[in-house]
């Protein structure tokens, strides 16, 4: 399984029961060496519990397991494409009583039945989806939800494809109106069940960016759907009734395979993403990179007059320092100080003591004697 925070403790329960399940084993079989042949195992080691597949293995990992499953969805719905092409006119030509089975706009249909089964399939992959989705650390917004609303979705839509449950929504809705739109009151369930199901769809998409095939293939099933849709309700040059209702029943079967694919794309991202197998790329921090090296490009010149003044003026300083000065005269703590010039006093450290000579009369301002401490102190540095 998927290493997720706080499943430690499970792990080790789950490791117990398997140790205690295998010596159980072990012994059933010791005694079964030992005593009758009626008290023997009824099943081999391959059989226990460590040797069972998880619930992540049945997830693809390969590219060609996606593939080869479009694949076969194009073959059944060809297949099925032409049962409802060429034998349900020969059924109904030779007077066949029960021609619901071959019939794609039939609610009881082989169509039918393999979209319930394929949008089942798809509900599951859902919840697997949010049951991994939802450990995400940095999902601060809790977007894993959607894949929660779309597990319900798909199995409506299931459960929708045998029972028709749309057109007794769209019935009911336009009895109890009074007004109906479009073909069979067709604009009760696009905006009944059409805006949520979209809602959900763009969510989810906005969630699978990050993994382009499945991004891809959901775009396909919205294509599908749009295609299926368009053709009911008419706005294709489709004339035959036949022909309209097979175009309308092959895409919307298609499009079921592309969402069940889809899912399964994403769940596979998902599972080796939590696994820690997939190298993700940070778009956030490169763009803040690629900011901040402008940033860096555009001030760089205006620096640069600046950093070369300040070197000059260090270099200058230091070659100030290195010059020769004249010798200082000790102050003399007998004569009376007017504040003419510094006070001198005899200390044991020289940090207090100004650079001025005895014999300048003028008084130094605060800003000057500071100038001369730091200078004084870069000059000790050197």
């Amino acid at each position: 399984m998927v290493n997720f925070p706080g499943r430690d403790r499970r792990r080790r329960v789950l490791k117990d029961d398997v140790l205690s399940a295998s010596s159980n084993h072990a012994a059933l079989r010791a005694t079964a060496d030992g005593g009758a042949a009626s008290d023997a195992p009824r099943y081999s080691d391959a059989a226990s519990v460590e040797n069972h597949p998880q619930i992540t293995d049945f997830i693809p990992r390969r590219y060609r397991t996606i593939a080869v499953f479009l694949l076969i969805g194009t073959g059944l719905t060809t297949a099925l494409a032409a049962l409802h092409n060429f034998a349900l006119p020969i059924a109904v030509s030779s007077g066949m009583q029960n021609t619901t089975a071959l019939d794609f706009s039939a609610s009881g249909s082989l169509a039918a039945w393999f979209s319930a089964v394929v949008l089942l399939v798809a509900s599951a992959a859902c919840l697997l989806t949010y049951s991994i989705r939802r450990h995400r650390i940095n999902d601060f917004r809790g977007r894993y939800r959607v894949w929660l609303g779309a597990a319900l979705a798909c199995l409506a839509m299931s459960a929708d494809s045998v029972a028709g449950l749309h057109q007794v929504a769209a019935d009911v809705l336009g009895h109890l109106a009074g007004w109906t739109a479009l073909r069979a009151g067709a604009a009760w369930w696009l905006v009944v069940a059409g805006l949520p199901i979209g809602w959900i769809a763009s969510r989810a998409l906005l969630d699978m960016r990050e993994c382009r095939l499945a991004a891809a293939l959901l775009v396909a099933v919205g294509i599908n759907y749009a295609a299926s849709v368009v053709t009911f309700l008419g706005l294709t040059p489709i004339a035959d009734p036949q022909s309209q209702s097979l175009a309308v029943g092959a895409t919307l079967l298609l499009g079921h395979w592309f969402l069940l694919a889809s899912v399964v794309a994403y769940a596979r991202f998902v599972v080796l993403d939590a696994q820690g197998l997939i190298t993700v790329r940070r778009r956030v921090a490169t763009r803040r990179s690629e900011k901040a090296g402008r940033i860096k490009a555009a001030t760089a010149p205006s620096s640069a007059p600046a950093v070369k003044t300040a070197i000059a003026a260090i270099s200058a300083t230091g070659s100030a320092r290195q010059a020769p000065q004249p010798a200082k005269t000790p102050a003399d703590t007998s004569r009376w100080v007017d504040g003419s010039r510094p006070e001198r006093e005899h200390f044991d450290s020289d940090d207090d003591e100004d650079d001025d000579s005895p014999g300048d009369d003028r008084k130094l301002s605060k800003s000057d004697r500071k100038r001369l401490r730091k200078l004084k102190s870069q000059g000790r540095a050197a």
